[in-house]
């Protein structure tokens, strides 16, 4: 089955000076926006957030999953129990149970599936011990680490629309770069003249 699934990363906190340096404070408002657009668009996006956010917005939890949209954990640091103990007992606070993670490069060798996770979010050569869903291409956030522009990355993720599709993108990178969200528009607008369905993965056949 094919389909596109937009990610979106949560892991803004006010005080995450280097990201802010680049890519200001605007996460919070973005993410209404967001809420907004899918409302508007009945497009349902699936959401990935660190025990970080979740802790320094308890509420933002809640507008999601009241929205309709996915929630599942951001593991930017796998090899850290603590963090996913803490993010567990986060997403329970918030009546919710997290069934897979977003991951940003190779799995830990050895590492056992972390306990309730079906599957995972990730780079293609990620190899976790579970199914994994690839990312196409690069983050919006490390296509522009690495110096390309959001017109680079558009053109760069169309190319990737075929197939269980997941681009991935963060509310305070797009406040920067796509404030109006015309770029994830397009994006969208791209894969319906191809005939490609939005989905969230919890929302992928097994």
């Amino acid at each position: 089955m094919s389909f596109l699934c937009v990610r979106i990363d949560l892991d803004y906190v006010p005080w995450d000076t280097p990201d802010a340096q680049q890519f200001g404070h605007g996460e919070p408002a973005m993410l209404l926006r967001l809420l907004e657009m899918g409302r508007r668009n009945g497009a349902r996006w699936h959401f990935f957030a660190s025990e970080r956010t979740l802790r320094a917005f308890p509420t933002e939890a809640d507008a999601i999953l009241n929205d309709g949209h996915d929630l599942d954990y951001l593991a930017k640091h796998p090899e850290e129990p603590a963090r996913w103990a803490e993010a567990r007992g986060l997403f329970e606070a918030a009546g919710h149970a997290a069934r897979g993670w977003a991951i940003r490069g190779a799995w830990p060798e050895g590492l056992a599936a972390p306990e309730g996770v079906t599957f995972f979010s990730g780079p293609p050569d990620a190899r976790p011990p579970g199914r994994l869903f690839p990312v196409a291409g690069r983050s919006l956030h490390d296509a522009l680490r690495h110096g390309m522009g959001l017109r680079a990355w558009l053109d760069a993720s169309r190319g990737h629309l075929e197939g269980e599709a997941t681009v991935v993108v963060s509310p305070q990178v797009l406040a920067r770069v796509d404030p109006r969200l015309t770029g994830l528009e397009e994006l969208l607008q791209a894969a319906r003249a191809l005939g490609l369905p939005m989905r969230t993965l919890r929302e992928a056949p097994n």
